[in-house]
C-alpha cells in the first residue's frame, strides 16, 4: 500500500531523481473518499492521518488527469512503454 507524501515528493525509481512540490495524488480529489483536492484520504471511519493509506483509484485518475507529468525514463504511469531490451534474455 502507499501512503501520501508530506512536503516534496520524489520517484522512487533509480536513476529517476523527479519531484513535485506535494505529491501528485493531492492533486485531485478521492473519488472512494472524496477528500478534497490536497486533503488526504479517509478511512472508512472517518479518520484520517499522517499514516493513512491512499486510494488505489485516486493515484490512476492522478497519472489519467497528467498530475505527475511525463516520465523521464518512461517507466511509470498507465501509459508506460515496456522497456525494450537490445538482446532477448532467454533463447
Amino acid at each position: 500500500m502507499a501512503h501520501i507524501v508530506t512536503g516534496e515528493a520524489h520517484c522512487q525509481k533509480l536513476g529517476c531523481g523527479k519531484a513535485w512540490p506535494r505529491d501528485p495524488v493531492l492533486e485531485v480529489a478521492c473519488p472512494d473518499c472524496k477528500a478534497p483536492v490536497g486533503a488526504r484520504c479517509k478511512r472508512p471511519s472517518g479518520w484520517s492521518g499522517p499514516f493513512t493509506e491512499l486510494h488505489a483509484s485516486r493515484d490512476i485518475l492522478a497519472d489519467r488527469e497528467g498530475k505527475y507529468g511525463p516520465c523521464p525514463l518512461g517507466l511509470c504511469g498507465l501509459d508506460r512503454k515496456p522497456m525494450q531490451p537490445d538482446l532477448p534474455l532467454f533463447r
